[in-house]
């Protein structure tokens, strides 16, 4: 980023249950979070079910390889024959649609 910021790659594990995870990822998400002590198991299975029913192989390889195995998104691009954008908009689109599964689940 060219503000001097540096993301912060987030390990897989975390994922299993972080509230401060959920929070970054949605501000309603922290405080529906707060409100429901039972918000952590439906963001999970939400997540499972948005992993194996609506990421399409590829957004689950791409995100596989950059979260779980660090790779950055040169590497990845090298390693499927495909452009580092191509690769960027994936990763875009899996955390979009990822989002949108959290917010449909927290909403509910």
């Amino acid at each position: 980023m060219g503000d001097g910021r540096r993301l912060r790659r987030v390990h897989p594990t975390a994922l299993e249950f972080d509230p401060e995870l959920i929070g970054r990822l949605s501000a309603e998400a922290e405080q529906q979070f707060a409100e429901q002590p039972d918000m952590g198991r439906r963001v999970l299975r939400a997540m499972k079910k948005c992993w194996a029913e609506v990421l399409t192989p590829t957004q689950r390889r791409y995100l596989e390889a950059y979260y779980r195995q660090r790779r950055t998104m040169r590497q990845i691009a090298e390693a499927n024959g495909v452009n580092t954008a191509t690769v960027s908009r994936t990763l875009k689109r899996a955390r979009i649609r990822l989002r949108a599964v959290l917010k449909y689940y927290m909403e509910r």
